[in-house]
């Protein structure tokens, strides 16, 4: 336990930003939907720790059922991970490990009223293991991923890979569904996926951390709009001073360049909207600032 604890306070103290200022970037034009649009949602936390949290928004859309953003971790994580050796191993085991869910995400929804097979769908920021793993103990239903982030999990099938799971690949092999890209400019990004054709969930391709990783804007019913960044930054700390990834992060990122890249991309975004919410996927006191506190009932997300 101490050594655990002793490394997430390393981790705390490398989130605080030491990377090398970043310059600002130039962006598109803004581009918005105009819709009245909006869901209900909640805050899942499967387990919250030293100020960071594995956690989930589960929606309701009115009339086209609930989905589930990010699942954090395995129940079966020690088990997943034994597939694993060396520092891989040790840096699993110490800083995802130590969100390891308390209880299984399908009791843990139903202890919020929540049948989980109601569920519409999962939609992943990215396919590593604290946003995925969840999804192993839900019933099954669809994954909906970008095509990049397919492939990714696709080489978790065929090889051991640092980025998925061998055990996650495997089990979500057959629930994957391509998210397509179709629609043109949103806020600042070249392209996205308009979920319901309403603009309450949509969806922007953020390659860097992973190929296929993801952002998703969602509009709550008090007007307020949140955009959920998975692992694009670690703490708003990094917007407020363009600061680049922190090494922590650097290590998980496939493709450092892009990923500090979509640092000034969502500070210019921030600049250019101050009322957008921007959620990282593990500070727990961005997830506080937009729900509060974690749901202890959500029942209405189980209606379809």
């Amino acid at each position: 336990m101490r050594t655990t604890l002793a490394a997430l306070g390393a981790l705390l103290v490398l989130a605080a930003g030491c990377r090398p200022q970043l310059a600002a970037v130039q962006t598109p034009p803004r581009v918005t939907h105009s819709t009245d649009a909006s869901v209900q949602a909640c805050w899942v936390e499967s387990r919250g720790k030293l100020g960071f949290t594995a956690s989930a928004i589960l929606i309701h859309h009115p009339t086209q059922g609930s989905v589930l953003i990010d699942a954090g971790n395995s129940s079966n994580f020690d088990a997943e991970v034994q597939a694993y050796e060396g520092k891989i191993k040790r840096w699993f085991k110490t800083f995802p490990g130590a969100l390891k869910p308390k209880v299984p995400l399908d009791d843990l929804l139903l202890g919020m009223g929540v049948d989980p097979g109601q569920l519409h769908a999962v939609l992943p920021t990215h396919a590593h293991l604290d946003h995925i793993g969840g999804i192993l103990d839900l019933p099954k239903i669809p994954v909906w991923v970008s095509q990049a982030e397919a492939a990714l999990i696709e080489r978790g099938r065929e090889s051991v890979t640092e980025e998925v799971i061998p055990a996650h690949a495997e089990a979500l092999a057959d629930q994957l569904e391509a998210l397509e890209f179709s629609g043109g400019p949103y806020e600042i990004f070249e392209r996205h996926a308009d979920v319901f054709g309403d603009g309450s969930i949509v969806v922007v391709p953020m390659p860097g951390h992973t190929p296929g990783s993801v952002g998703v804007f969602v509009r709550l019913p008090d007007g307020r709009r949140v955009f959920h960044v998975g692992d694009a930054i670690n703490s708003r700390t990094q917007l407020e001073r363009l600061r680049g990834r922190t090494r922590a992060m650097q290590r998980t990122d496939l493709d450092q360049a892009a990923a500090h890249r979509n640092v000034g991309r969502l500070r210019a975004l921030s600049d250019q909207d101050p009322s957008l919410l921007i959620l990282p996927a593990h500070e727990r006191a961005a997830w506080k600032a937009v729900f509060g506190a974690p749901a202890t009932s959500c029942a209405a997300a189980q209606n379809r």
